[in-house]
């Protein structure tokens, strides 16, 4: 049977469900075990991109590491300063850069189907190249197949929302205010910079200045992803 085809305003709505969704969990009794999976992929990402950042400054990715809390630590090794910083910031933007790629690929039934299988095996990637501890192994290869699995059984219709979900939750769960607006955070009762610390440290104006900048960034980000995505479609119908 083939798939049925996508109602674009159908999926127009999820898109806002999804965003009025991830708010109202953040602060309803529970529904923080709803979001995990969502906020494990956006330290995933987050994480992913300070490693990969660092490769292309010239520097070293050698693990990724998920906590089940849901916190994360890149292992590399990179020059400080100018570098480190943009290290800093890729690891806040990069990941809202590829959710709303995702949303827009994903709101079009052609590339929709691709995109969660291209997903899939970038998770599934990361654990053979540089995730070592047990629980990101199974967590990420658990998202890796799921993801995988949707691409390949899934209705076409239920891909494309999925691949909303996907973008809109990762991108506002990388909005985390309190670490973006904080100079320091306490991890295995070490103390440690923030990212956004890092870069204060390296160009010179306040922390909260480019944590303000990030969150400013990302949500433009959201917005004009869903401005290709679906309003730009329809004025061309």
């Amino acid at each position: 049977m083939a798939d049925a085809p996508m109602d674009r305003s159908q999926l127009a709505a999820t898109f806002w469900g999804a965003v009025l969704l991830s708010v109202i969990l953040a602060f309803v009794p529970g529904g923080q075990y709803a979001l995990y999976p969502f906020h494990l992929l956006g330290t995933w990402a987050h994480e992913l991109g300070h490693g990969l950042a660092a490769i292309a400054l010239g520097g070293r990715f050698d693990t990724l590491e998920l906590r089940p809390e849901g916190g994360g630590q890149a292992h590399i090794i990179v020059q400080p300063g100018l570098e480190y910083a943009l290290v800093s910031a890729a690891g806040l933007l990069g990941p809202s850069l590829v959710d709303g790629l995702i949303i827009i690929l994903g709101a079009r039934a052609k590339t929709a189907p691709g995109l969660l299988a291209a997903l899939g095996v970038c998770l599934l990637a990361s654990v053979g190249l540089w995730i070592r501890d047990a629980f990101g192994i199974a967590a990420v290869t658990t998202l890796g197949l799921a993801f995988v699995g949707l691409a390949a059984k899934a209705p076409l219709s239920l891909r494309a929302v999925t691949s909303q979900l996907v973008g809109i939750q990762v991108c506002l769960a990388s909005l985390n205010f309190d670490y973006m607006f904080t100079s320091t955070f306490t991890r295995d009762g070490e103390v440690r910079r923030s990212d956004t610390q890092a870069m204060a440290d390296a160009l010179l104006l306040p922390y909260w200045v480019w944590g303000a900048l990030i969150a400013i960034l990302t949500l433009a980000i959201l917005g004009a992803s869903f401005w290709f995505a679906w309003m730009r479609g329809a004025k061309k119908r």
